[in-house]
């Protein structure tokens, strides 16, 4: 992992580049630049050494409330798609190893669901630890959002952070949805009463 240089945000360089949001996830056995603009989500940048087949994935939120759907944008789902699109291109899960970057603190709040950023981070070091997906770099937790480009056929990632006050659309985003997703927890729990 190394820091982005100032000039190096733009697109002068030669690799093909795919640009993942919220739920995104790329695989390819082929050279590409992978990146991404992450808050309170986590990237996982996985590679397997011996295809120099890489890939990415970003998701919102931790993996136990992916009960509310199948999308992408929830952990345990992310992480499962991310490494079978991996295999489809002939990688090899046993020899699957992870660089994490994300789960920044932008909304400074104590409340259980805003704190997702902390949650995303414990979510994924137990994931890959379950999994027995070595974590050989990271960059997580924080205040500041990160910008992420992951070299997927070399597994180089380089990284710049972004301040929260050049992050206020995307937090502004991300809070919407958390607001969403608190509202549907609420429902649920008030619904699910048992009569007798």
């Amino acid at each position: 992992m190394r820091y982005m240089p100032e000039d190096e945000e733009g697109n002068s360089d030669p690799l093909p580049t795919v640009t993942i949001h919220v739920g995104g996830i790329h695989a390819s056995k082929t050279p590409v630049k992978i990146k991404t603009l992450l808050g309170s989500c986590v990237s996982a940048c996985m590679y397997d050494p011996s295809t120099g087949i890489g890939g990415m994935n970003h998701f919102l939120l931790p993996g136990e409330l992916d009960s509310l759907d199948l999308s992408t944008r929830y952990g345990v789902n992310a992480m499962e798609i991310l490494i079978n699109e991996m295999m489809k291109v002939g990688a090899s899960r046993s020899h699957m190893q992870a660089k994490v970057f994300g789960g920044a603190d932008i909304f400074r709040a104590n409340h259980k669901l805003m704190m997702v950023g902390k949650r995303n981070i414990e979510f994924i070091r137990e994931f890959l630890d379950t999994e027995r997906i070595p974590i050989l770099k990271e960059r997580l937790g924080g205040n500041d959002g990160l910008i992420v480009h992951f070299i997927a056929h070399t597994f180089e990632v380089f990284v710049k952070p972004i301040s929260a006050s050049h992050f206020r659309q995307k937090e502004e985003e991300e809070m919407t949805f958390y607001k969403k997703i608190a509202h549907e927890l609420v429902n649920r729990e008030s619904t699910n009463v048992t009569l007798f």
